[in-house]
């Protein structure tokens, strides 16, 4: 992930709305926001930022 993509998924992280959608996606925000998400470069960053994490938590647990 390059520096650029790092820095917008970090904006997306830090995010209330985007942490409120990503924590309730049954909701009408949560609907919308998935939606955006197909277009938002920060919400694509951010799920890149989320499976990177997951993977270097499991990466660890291996060990």
């Amino acid at each position: 992930m390059n520096s650029i993509k790092k820095a917008l998924a970090h904006a997306c992280d830090n995010c209330p709305l985007c942490n409120y959608a990503r924590n309730h996606p049954e909701t009408t925000v949560g609907k919308v926001m998935e939606w955006h998400g197909k277009f938002c470069p920060m919400w694509k960053g951010q799920k890149e930022l989320e499976e990177d994490r997951k993977q270097r938590s499991g990466d660890k647990r291996q060990e």
